[in-house]
């Protein structure tokens, strides 16, 4: 009888559908969700990708686990063991790009191109460019040329590992690409860029200063430097080598000499950022930790802070909770206190410790900021310490500073305070100010360009300097690490409690397990091209030469004496 019934209900629906034929002529538009659309407008998708893009290098773990405390701005100071260099799988670090930001940047790219919006195209070419030099500064050689082909009929799924060079010079290529497309237009092409809402004339400013940042990591660094190695260790010498790239500082000059046809950013107002509405959109880094203490400001950072009595430590850092006292009003002994990165303490003392300010991440509408105009400042210092003009060199040295200093809050002729927050507390500020004065500054020992003996200190002086500008921006702040051998600490002394002794600062992060199982080949091509080590996660060089990054000319020294934590 079941069987029979079964039937029954079958022939019934039959004759249903084939009675009500007319009804069915919108069935496939009937069966599409207007919450699951198959096409959307371009200026959509790139919302989605700035928001996501941007938390793949300022929000995630790349930068509040690994790199933020691998540069020594930040410090974990509870569950510690990757501050020591000990990684999980770093796969979704190489992967999260290309299945997210460059895929979807690949969609907008293509629906731009065919309905002629070159504003949004060029804007597209910047990011996507930005997204490039974030996988290649870190692993080296990666697809390029040969990625993203997954859209196309029998398009290649095993893409070819193009070298870091050739990426660099392409990057240069589609940044020049959208300079031309933004050239003699003001209008805007739409809010849904959430980053500057919709202006060309802001996305120009970044194509060529971004541009910049390219040009300067792989132009070399022509000064020798000795290091004032810890312990027994003699002191090492290091020698620069060529530029990477012999034509860096000509194409750097071309820009800076005319700003018509290159643009660049010419104050805080064209800084590339994400700026947060707060909840449900919050600063990602105030998402992790506004309920934690996973996080400290490193004893690196605080001691070069302290060392030149400079104002942004009161930003950076919180005082130490034990060197004041809220109830009777004494803050005659407010101190901070950073945690050395590496060190063997399991976890810190939270009392004795500087949490990181509330500004960097216990506010959620605080900014991201991916690109600044102090960092294109300490460029040009750069630059033109390279060209011999020491003039020009040090008028951009200083306005960086400046630039830095305004943007982090610390404005020449006015004050900064302190601020806390305990737990699930709300942020406050201390009745304690400190003044801050630029030319008092300026004037330092540690920080007087006119004191500096020669053009090495000098270059260490800019690079130091834009160090700690970039505070929370711990990927670039790696690579400049890497590329210039400063701060000194870093190489000087090894971490206490490393879990790769003997082998200093890792001059990589490994490749994605996954890339080795679905393109093993090409994988094994690019590894052996740049001589990684098979040990270590291919994260190091044990003779301190080979396995380096194409731009990283300057050979910096592995130290064997170990960095203690001092109070």
């Amino acid at each position: 009888m079941k069987y029979l019934e079964n039937i029954r209900n079958i022939l019934l629906v039959t004759l249903f559908i084939l009675g009500t034929g007319s009804c069915t002529k919108n069935f496939e538009e009937m069966n599409k969700s207007p919450n699951s659309p198959v096409d959307v407008p371009a200026i959509n998708i790139f919302t989605n990708t700035i928001y996501s893009g941007l938390s793949t290098e300022l929000g995630g773990w790349i930068q509040h686990t690994y790199l933020g405390c691998w540069c020594q701005q930040w410090t974990k100071i509870q569950y510690v063991d990757e501050d020591k260099y000990e990684t999980r799988d770093m796969s979704g670090d190489f992967d999260g790009p290309y299945s997210g930001t460059l895929k979807n940047l690949t969609i907008v790219i293509n629906k731009t191109t065919e309905e002629g919006d070159d504003k949004l195209l060029a804007a597209a070419k910047i990011l996507r460019a930005w997204m490039f030099m974030y996988l290649t500064d870190l692993f080296g050689d990666v697809p390029y040329s040969e990625a993203l082909q997954g859209f196309e009929t029998d398009g290649i799924i095993k893409p070819v590992y193009d070298t870091q060079e050739d990426i660099y010079m392409a990057l240069l290529d589609e940044l020049d690409e959208a300079n031309t497309l933004l050239t003699g237009t003001t209008v805007n092409f739409g809010s849904g860029d959430i980053m500057y809402g919709g202006d060309p004339v802001k996305w120009r400013k970044f194509a060529n200063s971004l541009k910049l940042r390219l040009l300067n990591r792989c132009a070399g660094t022509p000064w020798s430097f000795t290091y004032d190695m810890i312990g027994t260790q003699p002191d090492v010498t290091t020698d620069p080598g060529a530029a990477a790239y012999a034509g860096a500082d000509a194409e750097i000059a071309t820009i800076l000499s005319n700003p018509t046809q290159y643009p660049v950013f010419e104050s805080n107002a064209d800084n590339a950022k994400l700026v947060f509405p707060g909840l449900p959109y919050r600063n990602w880094i105030f998402n992790t930790l506004f309920a934690r203490t996973d996080q400290g400001i490193a004893q690196t950072m605080v001691n070069w802070l302290e060392d030149r009595d400079d104002p942004r430590l009161h930003i950076y850092a919180q005082p130490i909770s034990s060197s004041y006292d809220i109830g009777t009003g004494d803050y005659s002994g407010l101190d901070y206190e950073g945690f050395q990165n590496g060190s063997s303490e399991l976890s810190a003392t939270i009392p004795l410790i500087s949490l990181l300010g509330t500004k960097i991440a216990y506010t959620e509408t605080s900014p991201v900021y991916v690109m600044t105009y102090d960092e294109v400042q300490f460029i040009k210092a750069e630059h033109y310490l390279r060209v011999a003009n020491d003039g020009a060199a040090q008028t951009a040295y200083e306005t960086g500073i400046a630039a830095s200093m305004a943007r982090w809050g610390c404005n020449d002729g006015g004050t900064v305070s302190p601020s806390y927050k305990f737990g699930a507390s709300e942020v406050a500020v201390l009745p304690v100010s400190y003044p801050v004065d630029y030319a008092a500054y300026l004037a330092h020992p540690l920080v007087d360009w006119d004191v500096a003996p020669d053009d090495a200190h000098k270059f260490q002086l800019i690079n130091e300097q834009r160090w700690a500008a970039i505070f929370g921006q711990g990927v670039q702040a790696y690579s400049e690490i890497r590329r210039t051998g400063f701060p000194e600490r870093i190489f000087e002394y090894e971490l206490e409690a490393t879990v790769y002794p003997d082998l200093g600062l890792p001059i990589r992060i490994w490749y994605s397990n996954n890339e080795g199982t679905y393109n093993g080949e090409n994988l094994a091509d690019a590894k052996s091209r740049q001589n990684i080590e098979a040990s270590n996660e291919g994260m190091f060089s044990t003779n301190g030469i080979q396995s380096q990054m194409w731009w990283h000319t300057r050979k910096n020294p592995i130290p064997t004496e170990t960095d203690e934590q001092v109070f």
